[in-house]
């Protein structure tokens, strides 16, 4: 899959700038604050329909601008898709930003944000991705859940619902003190959560498993096979992993019955995959404790690369690899091992830099694309 041209109007500190994209390496060069991680951003929004790093769209909208565009071509298996999103808030210029009205166009067909999400899967890396070994469990959770609705849609209805039903059983822990009543009503949602909460775990575990196979060759190579990574799933229902959906919801159900009074007194349900946990560890070390910077940010690059090989697997063709000021924070040999990668595959990659001298030891002239930001305007080196 190539983004093969985007136009952006209004978009962050860009009033207009087009782009036509190199199928091989694409790499943005300039200063701090400038807006190359912008164009970034445009590329994945234009893939997914929302940014990756703005909590609200308004953010997208130039600040003196009430609407922005975001137009792109994008190839996929030998069909092109023209793309067109509009972000329109008609009334912060005259107060404060407000959530903006968003249309999208695919072919000059209205769509959903969802039919861009179910078709396009970037895989993009950033510095705050090391977050994803040092933060908290739903960091990992979020992740790896990212991982399984792109290759299974699906499975995002199920967390959805999971959602649903696990607030609804919280409310009703929440009322039983003042109506006793009401626990016999819980039977009907423990069964509820522990339908669809069995799906989740079996679908995380056994992309976990999946996983574990890339991310472990990856690894090594990166690591001369000095350091094994392995991913190891945490829950708090099953002790040993089984594919059989009803074994996992008749444990589920015991455990969920061993913590009711917990529940009842907490008012808050205490299992289930929503406290679950993934570790992700380095010779058996947990590197979330115990790992180096050098050691976790090499694991993330593992996992962001056995997530493109997935994916290409799942596609039969690589997504966009969406690289933000990354390379500053890899060692020269992680570096090394990260554009060999990019120049080996037919991939397409774009890349922000401060310095191009960074990259010319990689030998990237022949196959890439220089573009020169500064001050929301660009200017093209040429191919």
């Amino acid at each position: 899959m190539n983004v093969d041209k985007i136009r952006l109007i209004n978009f962050r500190n860009f009033k207009d700038a087009s782009f036509n994209f190199h199928s091989s390496l694409n790499i943005f060069i300039g200063d701090n604050a400038q807006g190359k991680t912008n164009v970034i951003e445009s590329i994945y929004t234009l893939l997914r329909g929302n940014s990756y790093r703005a909590k609200e769209d308004s953010n997208l909208i130039n600040w003196s601008e009430k609407e922005s565009y975001i137009l792109g071509e994008v190839s996929k298996n030998k069909e092109k898709f023209q793309i067109n999103i509009l972000l329109q808030d008609i009334d912060r210029i005259n107060s404060l930003p407000k959530k903006a009205k968003k249309i999208i166009k695919v072919n000059k067909k209205y769509r959903q944000k969802s039919w861009l999400t179910k078709r396009f899967t970037p895989v993009i890396f950033t510095p705050e991705d090391l977050q994803i070994i040092k933060s908290s469990p739903s960091v990992r959770r979020k992740f790896l859940d990212e991982v399984i609705i792109n290759l299974n849609p699906i499975y995002e209805r199920y967390l959805r619902d999971y959602s649903r039903v696990l607030f609804q059983r919280n409310m009703l822990l929440k009322s039983i003190e003042s109506k006793s009543n009401l626990e016999q009503h819980l039977t009907v949602w423990d069964q509820k959560i522990v339908e669809i909460g069995s799906m989740i775990i079996r679908y995380r575990v056994k992309t976990l498993q999946i996983m574990n196979q890339k991310v472990k060759i990856i690894h090594q190579l990166m690591t001369k096979n000095q350091e094994v990574l392995k991913l190891k799933y945490n829950s708090n229902i099953l002790t040993s992993f089984s594919e059989d959906n009803e074994e996992i919801g008749n444990i589920f159900e015991q455990k969920l019955s061993q913590a009711k009074e917990q529940d009842l007194r907490l008012k808050v349900t205490t299992v289930g995959p929503h406290r679950d946990d993934y570790f992700i560890m380095n010779n058996l070390v947990d590197l979330g404790i115990y790992g180096s910077q050098g050691q976790q940010r090499t694991a993330v690059l593992a996992l962001k690369m056995a997530e493109l090989e997935l994916l290409k697997e799942k596609d039969r063709e690589y997504p966009p690899l969406l690289l933000d000021d990354v390379l500053s924070e890899l060692d020269s040999e992680r570096r090394l091992f990260l554009m060999k990668i990019i120049k080996e595959r037919p991939l397409q990659t774009f890349i922000t830099s401060i310095d191009i001298e960074d990259l010319t030891q990689y030998n990237i002239n022949s196959s890439s694309k220089i573009f020169r930001i500064k001050d929301g305007t660009m200017q093209n080196d040429g191919e």
